[in-house]
Order: structure tokens, then sequence, then C-alpha cells
């Protein structure tokens, strides 16, 4: 009988970009919004609200529980491991294309910030330089993260 751990069914093996995508999206968005929230404790820039402002969603109200914009926000950065990870692997450069997203995800600063009176005004520069910082590591975990996942799925022996 074959060893399960040394020939994972096909199954398995399928769903392990999904099960990497979702948890490259969940450490670099759980890293973006400890950043953002640390940057507006400390210095009153509302970057973290910006980050889970959903005021202009369609049918939710302008507020909910933190948690559960949270959690919205994890969602998005999900679907952004998720497809990072497929490009990838590709196209390769994980640390680039990683960069890439993150500098692409900053400028959502200019939409976002149109939609709330809660949030930073769209020439407020700190608050833009804190957001594209945040996105920058962003992008730079999602990097590493994929840069890691390539690296051992080049060590793990073909079947």
């Amino acid at each position: 009988m074959p060893d399960p751990a040394a020939h994972p069914s096909t199954s398995v093996k399928h769903s392990l970009p999904w099960i990497s995508g979702i948890l490259t999206g969940v450490l670099s968005g759980v890293i973006l919004g400890f950043f953002l929230k640390v940057i507006q404790a400390n210095t009153g820039e509302q970057v973290y609200t910006l980050l889970l402002n959903i005021d202009f969603v369609p049918g939710l109200p302008p507020t909910l529980p933190e948690l559960i914009e949270f959690s919205l926000h994890l969602v998005i950065s999900v679907v952004i491991g998720i497809f990072y990870l497929w490009w990838i692997r590709r196209t390769g450069r994980p640390m680039f294309k990683g960069f890439l997203l993150g500098a692409a995800s900053s400028l959502l600063y200019i939409p976002l910030s149109q939609l709330s009176s809660r949030v930073p005004d769209l020439y407020d520069v700190a608050a833009i330089f804190y957001w594209i910082v945040g996105h920058l590591l962003f992008g730079i975990v999602l990097g590493l993260c994929g840069k890691y996942i390539m690296n051992a799925k080049k060590a793990t022996p073909a079947s």
C-alpha cells in the first residue's frame, strides 16, 4: 500500500495552490492591517479607517463591527493572494510581482479617499505616504510568501 505522505492524492495536490493562496492573502492582509492600525494609533492619520471603510458598498450599513470590516479586508487580500500565486506559477519573479501588486493596490487610495468623510483627504500627504508604505509592505510579504512557496515546490520531488 502506498504511503499517503510520500504520494499525496491528486486532489490534495490540486488544492495546494488554493491553500497557499489563502494563507498568503491572510498573512499579507493581516500585516497590512496591523501596520496601518499601529500608524493610525500613533499618528491619528485615519489610514486604518480607510482600509476598513465600507461606506460605499450598497446594501451594507456605513459601519460594521471592526472584526467584520477587517474580515472583508481579508477576503480581498485572499483573492489577491490566490491570483498572485496563480500568476507567479505561470510567469515567475515572485518578489517583483508581489511588489507590483502592492504598488498597484496602493492606487486605491485615490477612489477610496473620495468615498467617505471619515477617511483622509485626497491630498493628505502623510496619509498617502503611510498608505503607500503599507501597501508596499503588503507586496513584499506577498513576494516573500511566493518565493518561499516556489522554493518549497522546487525542493519537493515530483511523483
